[in-house]
């Protein structure tokens, strides 16, 4: 799932640009006017195509519509989370017609110079007064007080953040096996694999960048920073440090993270960068490669691709301190409700359906997402899969800036991981990189 315009990364990005509104039986089709104080009526939700999450809202807002039958849900989607649902989520904020919104985006940390162009639409949104605050809805005890702090203004909480995924390697048991592989915890360990399946005629690792372009190699380049360069970072958050300038792009420890990208892009599928990345989980599944550079919101449609396959996971080593290496956290889908709601007495009834335990644990088991509550115990095909990792791992809040619109080309979001893609593909070296991201950099 996806990260926007501060955080290269965005997932479910669907090609086709559908809009759709899904009613729960008995509900009237129209807008969430006319409904009366105590939360009767329309409640409207908007969010984008994510089929395991939309699979997990429908059978909540069904449920919800059993206990609450005055109160119907209409769900309105958009494809593609980059375009048709910006768009739709705009659109939403500036005619209030919604209740509740969804967005993907992080809203910590805010720039240290919050303007217009240095922000991203969730927090100027939140910073301005579109949002109601949830101060003293008794749902917020069920999260953890970093979920609680994700979504913090100055005292006044504006969202729920309803979990979090891991981003690392996913492997096949049955190949591993095969050749007698184990799973490796340091970087000289992951190379040994590597170069054992590729003596094998077996591709090693899968990725696409096919209809999505360089930022997929996030899969890589998250993973050797926080393995590489985070653990170095003087203040103990590389993203503040990055932005203060403390720390420089030129980093040594940025340095050897781009070398271990190009070496590890050597074990790739040879056509990693005209494979569409849709085809990713898909191509996993049948066996494709051993391994998949990816994020565990994929995991359902591996699952669903092939019921029967064992997989399991480990963050990528890039190190050879083995308490260095850790997972990607990225925070996801998270709900808002409009200050100018016209239903809010059924919105923030809606939250706090969501938020009991079992609703909650459903929506778990069925998106694979890990949890941000604290509290509650979880079968999903994730949990199974990420094992100990599940819900673990460093914050993408902490080792990557923000990368506002105001600063130079490849200090911005849409052209960042250009440069990756041209140190792995032999076009510019660390150093060249390293010298155009520092030269044009101005923390936001």
């Amino acid at each position: 799932m996806p990260v926007h315009p501060a955080r290269p990364g965005k997932r479910f990005l669907l090609v086709y640009c559908l809009m759709a509104v899904i009613v729960v039986p008995g509900a009237a089709c129209g807008s969430s006017s006319g409904s009366s104080p105590s939360g009767s009526g329309t409640l409207k939700i908007i969010t984008w195509v994510n089929p395991p999450a939309l699979a997990a809202l429908k059978t909540i807002d069904a449920e919800f519509h059993k206990k609450y039958p005055a109160i119907n849900v209409q769900l309105q989607t958009a494809a593609n989370v980059n375009g048709p649902y910006e768009t739709l989520l705009q659109q939403t904020v500036d005619t209030g017609s919604a209740d509740i919104v969804t967005t993907a985006d992080p809203f910590q940390p805010l720039p240290r110079h919050q303007t217009r162009s240095s922000m991203t639409p969730l927090q100027y949104w939140s910073t301005s007064g579109v949002f109601a605050p949830l101060n003293g809805q008794n749902f917020l005890s069920a999260y953890t007080p970093a979920a609680i702090a994700a979504e913090t203004y100055k005292g006044r909480v504006y969202g729920v953040v309803s979990g979090s995924y891991q981003e690392g390697v996913f492997y096949n048991k049955a190949i591993f096996a095969r050749y007698h592989l184990g799973v490796p915890a340091t970087y000289t360990q992951f190379l040994g694999v590597l170069r054992t399946l590729k003596s094998h005629s077996v591709t090693p690792m899968f990725l696409g960048l096919g209809n999505v372009g360089p930022v997929y190699l996030q899969f890589l380049y998250y993973e050797t920073m926080i393995d590489l360069w985070y653990p170095h970072a003087p203040g103990g958050n590389l993203a503040q440090d990055l932005e203060s300038g403390v720390v420089k792009w030129t980093s040594p420890y940025f340095t050897q993270a781009m070398n271990e990208e190009r070496t590890l892009a050597q074990y790739l599928e040879p056509d990693y960068t005209g494979v569409p990345w849709e085809a990713m989980p898909g191509d996993f599944a049948k066996g494709s490669a051993a391994m998949l550079l990816d994020g565990s919101w994929d995991l359902a449609t591996i699952q669903q691709a092939n019921p029967s396959l064992q997989a399991g996971f480990f963050p990528l080593p890039a190190s050879n301190v083995v308490q260095d290496n850790q997972p990607c956290v990225g925070d996801n889908l998270t709900f808002e409700v409009l200050r100018g709601a016209a239903n809010k007495a059924a919105a923030l009834k809606w939250l706090q359906f969501f938020s009991t335990a079992s609703v909650y644990a459903q929506y778990v088991n069925i998106t694979g997402i890990s949890p941000s509550q604290s509290r509650g115990s979880f079968s999903s095909y994730s949990a199974r899969v990420l094992g100990s990792w599940f819900g673990k791992g460093v914050n993408l809040d902490v080792f990557y800036p923000l990368l506002a619109g105001s600063n130079g080309y490849y200090d911005q979001s849409a052209h960042w991981p250009d440069l990756q893609l041209d140190v792995i593909q032999g076009a510019r070296t660390p150093a060249q990189a390293q010298a155009l991201y520092q030269s044009a950099w101005t923390a936001p």
